[in-house]
């Protein structure tokens, strides 16, 4: 039996308080000489999450505690089953897993091939990633586009400083004066890892 539900959780961090599961007896006593091995496994996993940490453990009087599971992918309604030989396995309550800050930045939407002067569609969009992968939905700062590779010396003009909004910024005017082939651009927000776009061409109107 879950006695310490897993509770509501950061992606890659561990579930605090720690997870405990009790060995119970016919009367709904602990088993208190009981001292074998449960192990956590997930249940409903809605986001294809991995479960990791230390998920076999020895029961000390009846009670195994798992002090650092961590679930790595964003998602609503995950359960965790505790099972151990010789007893009746159990389901946790659900629990939700959220995303941890903001570490680095990607290109969600890639600059695409245009013409000199034209805003680049469909808009750029650049989004924040938290250590796990997962889009960093309470990241609302600013984040800053450049050219990053540069084969004409052109000029990227435009809106170059949007707020993201649920981690997402949207550049939907940039455009670049200069034909060539091989510009990159490049994505910053403060502390954050940067980002570099793909290649793509601008071409004479």
């Amino acid at each position: 039996e879950f006695t310490v539900q897993p509770g509501n959780a950061v992606a890659g961090a561990a579930i605090v308080p720690a997870v405990q599961v009790t060995a119970r007896d016919g009367f709904n006593n602990t088993a208190t000489g009981f001292t074998a091995t449960v192990t956590a496994a997930l249940g409903a996993n809605p986001a294809g999450g991995t479960l990791s940490g230390t998920l076999a453990v020895a029961a000390v009087n009846g009670v195994a505690t798992f002090s650092n599971l961590r679930i790595d992918k964003v998602g609503t309604g995950y359960t965790i089953t505790a099972s151990a030989n010789g007893v009746a396995a159990d389901t946790s309550a659900a629990f939700e897993v959220t995303a941890a800050p903001g570490a680095r930045l990607e290109f969600s939407v890639q600059p695409t091939n245009v013409t000199a002067g034209a805003s680049i569609t469909p808009a750029v969009r650049v989004t924040a990633k938290d250590a796990s992968g997962n889009t960093a939905t309470g990241f609302n700062g600013d984040v800053t586009v450049a050219l990053g590779t540069n084969p004409a010396g052109g000029t990227l003009s435009g809106t170059l400083t949007v707020a993201a909004v649920s981690g997402v910024a949207t550049f939907s005017n940039l455009s670049v004066n200069l034909a060539s082939t091989g510009y990159k651009l490049a994505a910053t927000a403060g502390q954050m890892a940067g980002a570099e776009s793909s290649p793509f061409d601008v071409t004479a109107g």
